[in-house]
């Protein structure tokens, strides 16, 4: 909070020049620059009774005890200190001009200052001199009339409506300080409290008999309904023969022992238990508030009009609940602008519960008034949408700045050897493809992309679709002027160089295939992806890089359906691995090998039942010229216990879907001399059972053996899709099959 102005001295606040309270413009900005919750003191009383002397000992000094007979202090003066026992709270201690003043000579003018003190303070400090007397009572009555007329007439006013809290505003704490106070604390001959004392005196004069007893009884039932929390102190003379003017220069060890306790007693109440000023609905008065309402309370008093305040709080609280909104927004925008998201769901996710937060904030400040909080909580939320889109868009738009950078930083080879017709060759369109897979993979790794990652790849994949046709065209054009390299036959299928010729000049029958998918399935850390690493090693030679991200024994790190593009016509797919093959992940898996996830695109176990048609409707409109060929890759190393039912299942609905039997991929089987588990496959009813052992980072050294078990898994496969082939089956009628399968499977397969 906004640190509280050093005061040395009062300054005024209230001034009164010619009998016409006007408010101090220096004093009123003080009060603005305070956003701490105010505990407002004011003092009543006649003139040089000492009213001063008390609020020095409340704020160290400052106030001025005068030295004449005159009234020394006109108006309300004011000052302002860091409270003494309320943390992140200010003091603000009022000293009135004193009443009985006979150059005024204008009582008026008296209940005009006092009445304003009164309805401006947490707690009005009332001074009066040697006892609480019949004339004490009706000295406080006369001197606040005013304000018991406009505390009448606010409770009219306010009716049934008031509730508890509501009048606060109206009601400050009395404190009853009897000076010089010579009797015996005691009623028909029974020692009494100082508090107990006061409310004798304030009770009703019984039997009424008379016309006056009537009156003082109306005066003190006025004074208790004005002030309903009451407290007296009374205070023994602090010296004989003392001069008033200089009690402050006196020494405490000088003055009466008892006087110097009572005033310790009067000063640690008022700091101790005197409450922050509280408004109208409850609200705490900080000082901009009190600022705020500083003319308001003037006129009330002047032109006895309740409805001025009323009004004048109404307009503060519009004000202070519209602050509250901004504050709120600012927050709002602060938090989702920080977030780095990395898609629309995401975000929306997010926005959801920063909107609710927003909201709550807002609850817990509101005030209450004309306005409903439901008016507000509408206005809220929808400036918030209104906020939202803003936010969105700067998302999309620094996201977009950040990956064409790195778009940029990492195609500049690309380009060069595009620029330099490096891809003009023999081997160019292979070479081509490798470096911008390598693009790809250098880019997903990039991290705080934001919400445009996939739309800038995608651009940028579909920007290098014609040169990859016209260096393709070129390449094939070179083919056919170039004489045919001889293909060898294939005589030995054990022969590595035999089957790595026959692997890469493979070609599919004319027909409507256009491509061999070799879809891989598995859980997550069997080796798919080391899989993916050591066919693109076995088939293209070369050295070994981990294109496909290497997992570990822990668990596998693709969480998205990556293609890789083995030769022109052949691509093998790393979908994402299984967690348990369960009702939970089952449906997104099948959509995988119906091939209704797109390539390279991240995969969810929990869309909901609408995300699932829409992704199956959108994707039935596609043609398709891919044959499907499903892989299951398990480790050696791992027994089948409770998943054994569900791999059954999928090998089962697998060979449905595609009519070709799965192959069946088993690694890390070095250490696994006879293998039960291969058994176990082939009792299922699979054909295809390959025990191998991938090639890693850590083991990658070229070996024949390796190599030739590799080249076989995929040669075999190639056979079966010649056998495929020869069924002639209708790619549209077996997409239609797919697509009617996972229309059906949406809903039944549970979240």
């Amino acid at each position: 909070m906004a640190p509280i102005p050093t005061m040395s001295k009062p300054i005024c606040l209230i001034e009164n020049s010619g009998g016409k309270p006007c408010v101090n413009e220096e004093a009123k900005k003080v009060l603005e620059n305070i956003l701490q919750p105010l505990v407002v003191v004011s003092i009543v009383g006649q003139y040089r009774s000492g009213k001063s002397y008390l609020l020095n000992k409340l704020s160290k000094g400052g106030f001025s005890l005068g030295h004449t007979l005159n009234a020394n202090t006109k108006g309300i003066w004011m000052k302002c200190i860091p409270h003494p026992k309320k943390s992140d709270h200010t003091l603000i201690l009022l000293d009135t001009e004193g009443v009985g003043d006979v150059e005024k000579g204008n009582l008026q003018n008296d209940d005009m200052i006092l009445s304003l003190a009164v309805l401006m303070s947490s707690a009005v400090i009332y001074n009066s001199k040697a006892a609480i007397n019949q004339d004490a009572v009706k000295k406080l009555h006369t001197m606040t009339g005013t304000y018991q007329f406009i505390s009448e007439k606010a409770s009219k006013q306010n009716g049934q409506d008031v509730q508890a809290g509501d009048d606060d505003h109206m009601s400050s704490l009395l404190v009853w300080a009897v000076r010089d106070f010579t009797l015996k604390l005691e009623i028909n001959g029974r020692p009494v409290t100082a508090d107990e004392y006061l409310e004798n005196s304030l009770q009703d004069i019984t039997p009424v008999k008379t016309p006056r007893t009537q009156e003082q009884n109306k005066v003190r039932k006025t004074i208790r309904k004005c002030f309903p929390k009451r407290k007296c102190f009374v205070f023994d003379f602090p010296l004989s023969d003392l001069d008033m003017s200089t009690l402050d220069q006196v020494s405490e060890t000088k003055l009466q022992p008892r006087f110097v306790e009572q005033t310790k007693d009067f000063c640690e109440f008022i700091l101790q238990e005197v409450p922050p000023k509280r408004l109208r609905g409850g609200m705490t008065a900080t000082g901009s508030r009190f600022a705020h309402l500083l003319q308001s309370y003037l006129d009330v008093v002047k032109e006895k009009d309740f409805a001025i305040l009323t009004s004048s709080f109404s307009n503060m609280f519009i004000t202070e609940n519209g602050k509250m909104m901004d504050k709120s927004i600012e927050v709002y925008e602060a938090k989702m602008s920080s977030q780095n998201v990395k898609s629309r769901e995401e975000f929306e996710q997010i926005h959801k519960a920063t909107e609710e937060e927003a909201k709550l904030e807002f609850n817990k400040l509101y005030v209450k008034h004309e306005k409903s909080q439901d008016e507000y909580q509408a206005e809220l939320k929808a400036e918030l949408l209104k906020k939202k889109d803003e936010v969105w868009k700067t998302c999309e738009e620094s996201s977009l700045q950040r990956c064409n950078a790195i778009i940029e930083q990492l195609k500049s080879t690309l380009d060069q050897n595009i620029k330099e017709n490096k891809y003009h060759t023999h081997g160019g369109l292979k070479t081509f493809i490798n470096d911008k897979n390598v693009i790809i993979e250098e880019y997903k790794q990039k991290q705080d992309k934001g919400v445009k990652a996939e739309h800038v790849l995608q651009i940028f994949l579909s920007s290098l679709e014609p040169i990859e046709e016209i260096i393709s065209k070129a390449e094939k054009e070179e083919e056919i002027s170039a004489p045919k390299p001889k293909i060898l036959k294939m005589t030995d299928r054990n022969d590595p160089t035999q089957l790595t010729q026959y692997i890469q000049s493979y070609q599919l029958p004319p027909g409507p295939f256009k491509r061999i998918l070799i879809q891989l399935f598995g859980f997550a850390g069997h080796g798919k992806s080391s899989f993916v690493n050591s066919c693109i090693y076995a088939v293209n030679g070369g050295n070994f890089n981990d294109y496909a991200g290497e997992a570990t024994s822990q668990g596998g790190k693709t969480l998205d359906r990556r293609g890789y593009q083995l030769t022109n016509n052949i691509t093998i797919v790393d979908n994402r691995g299984f967690a348990k093959l369960d009702s939970t992940e089952e449906w997104e898996i099948y959509a995988q090998l119906c091939n209704c996830v797109p390539l390279n695109e991240m995969v969810s176990w929990n869309k909901s039942l609408e995300e699932r048609l829409d992704l199956v409707t959108q994707r039935a409109l596609e043609e398709t010229s891919d044959v499907v060929v499903p892989v299951l890759i398990y480790s050696s190393q791992q027994s089948l216990g409770e998943e054994l039912k569900n791999i059954r299942e999928f090998l089962k609905q697998a060979q449905i879907l595609t009519r070709i039997l799965p192959f069946i991929v088993l690694t890390k089987s070095k250490m696994v001399k006879q293998s039960t588990l291969k058994d176990k496959f082939l009792q299922m009813g699979m054909e295809n059972v390959y025990c191998i052992e991938n090639y890693l980072q850590s083991d990658h050294l070229s070996l024949l053996t390796k190599h030739r078990n590799i080249l076989t898994v995929l040669y075999d496969i190639l056979d079966a899709v010649n056998f495929h082939m020869m069924t002639k089956s209708n790619l549209q009628n077996q997409r239609r099959e797919w697509m009617s399968f996972l229309m059906k499977r949406a809903g039944s397969i549970q979240r």
